[in-house]
């Protein structure tokens, strides 16, 4: 097992191998996504068979996205073999779901990611907390084929999706001059940045925006306007029709608000209460939701917690928020 592996050994287990199973994590975002999409292209440009797994759905807003009609949506094979699988943005060996009959028949392993805690489940693992997103990690891989290997317009197409997407549209703090190069890159090799600009920030059901509003109105501010709240209940979904889903963006809203240091949404689901945590500029917000089960970045970040109400998971976080926000202004 390769803590810090090279890309160099990468390549090797992909010229040693033939068949490959290749899934981000579950319920996957432009990075995971795209990246899933543009190695199962690179690999079936290479002669290789590529199996492209996600769960258990896909954003509407990522629906656009080339080569999308070759995920299997929550499908695994009856009898998984493959020689590689690789998983893509899964910080540990569950993110990627219930895949444990596809990892204990394959033959090797390879996690690629870029959060700031990542275990290094597999046999081969490239592990950069320092990039902007996995999308950037998978560009740099292209780059550093014997024969230069550059992504199709497609493949740029989905790896800049990752890049923007995991940037806030270069607009967070990971947005690092590499990020830039790479997504400047990407355009040049064909990214169709103005479709992706379009249907991922520019786009909004009317469920959506009614969505936000209700949010907005609920959202409350505490220790000296430095945290900002928003809880939804289901009894703020079912009048709309809406779904958890469908709050994609919100949780940034409030950083716009001189002062707050620190964003929750809070959501009530069947199963589960979901949470989504932004950082302005100071807080470790990572360090945050590790407290309760999750992680992410510095900036954003997430937790999920079962068996309690969303009441209770709100007062946790408010401490846990509350103590973070006080260190920090010291």
């Amino acid at each position: 097992m390769s803590k810090n592996a090279s890309f160099e050994q990468i390549w090797k287990a992909i010229e040693q191998g033939q068949s490959f199973f290749v899934a981000g994590h579950l319920n996957p975002d432009g990075d995971s996504l795209g990246c899933t999409l543009a190695i199962c292209s690179l690999l079936e440009r290479l002669g290789k068979t590529a199996y492209a797994y996600a769960s258990p759905a896909v954003g509407t807003d990522l629906l656009f996205l080339p080569g999308l009609e070759k995920i299997h949506l929550n499908e695994l094979p009856p009898k998984p073999q493959f020689d590689t699988v690789i998983l893509l943005e899964c910080s540990d060996r569950k993110r990627g779901g219930d895949l444990e009959s596809v990892l204990s028949n394959a033959k090797t392993l390879i996690s690629i990611d870029h959060h700031l805690v990542s275990e290094a489940y597999g046999d081969i693992n490239y592990l950069d907390s320092g990039a902007s997103s996995t999308a950037e990690i998978i560009f740099q891989f292209f780059e550093s084929s014997e024969d230069y290997l550059l992504p199709t317009p497609d493949e740029a197409t989905c790896l800049y999706t990752g890049v923007a997407t995991d940037t806030g549209r270069f607009l967070h703090t990971n947005t690092s001059a590499e990020a830039l190069r790479v997504a400047s890159a990407l355009v040049a090799l064909g990214a169709d940045v103005n479709k992706i600009n379009q249907v991922i920030f520019f786009t909004k059901s009317y469920t959506e925006l009614k969505l936000l509003g209700r949010a907005l109105e609920k959202m409350r501010l505490l220790f000296q306007n430095k945290y900002s709240e928003i809880i939804l209940t289901r009894a703020d979904f079912e009048p709309l029709n809406a779904v958890p889903s469908q709050t994609q963006g919100i949780v940034s809203q409030p950083t716009m608000i001189p002062g707050v240091e620190v964003s929750a949404l809070i959501k009530e689901e069947p199963d589960k209460v979901s949470v989504n945590l932004r950082s302005r500029n100071k807080v470790d917000v990572s360090a945050i939701a590790q407290q309760f089960g999750g992680g992410g970045h510095a900036r954003a970040a997430g937790f999920k917690v079962t068996g309690k109400s969303v009441q209770a998971v709100a007062d946790m976080l408010a401490k846990a928020v509350q103590e973070a926000v006080s260190k920090n202004a010291h």
